[in-house]
């Protein structure tokens, strides 16, 4: 399981209608807006990293969602499954240049 603390980022009039795709995902909590209505505070819950970067592709897909940046994560099982050797993280989806060039 990973928990990822992230901000969305939206132009301010599409705020509303951004907070209404977030609610739609059983995987999403919205904790907070920025004063200047442009940052969404979420926390995303995932099974693991393929799950988290699924999501985050999905989100990417709505016109209303410029950007979803991750700022913190717990790893959970994944930590105990790596230190067993059991697993090997990929990290593909959290590098900014790797970001740019999907794009």
């Amino acid at each position: 399981m990973i928990f990822s603390g992230s901000v969305v980022y939206v132009n301010p009039e599409n705020l509303h209608k951004a907070k209404e795709i977030l609610k739609f995902s059983d995987n999403i909590d919205v904790f907070a807006v920025s004063d200047d209505k442009t940052q969404i505070i979420i926390a995303i819950e995932a099974d693991d990293e393929e799950h988290l970067q699924k999501i985050c592709a999905d989100l990417r897909g709505f016109p209303e969602i410029l950007e979803v940046a991750h700022h913190i994560f717990h790893f959970e099982d994944e930590v105990e499954e790596i230190l067993a050797g059991n697993k090997v993280p990929s990290l593909d989806g959290f590098f900014k240049s790797r970001k740019r060039e999907e794009r």
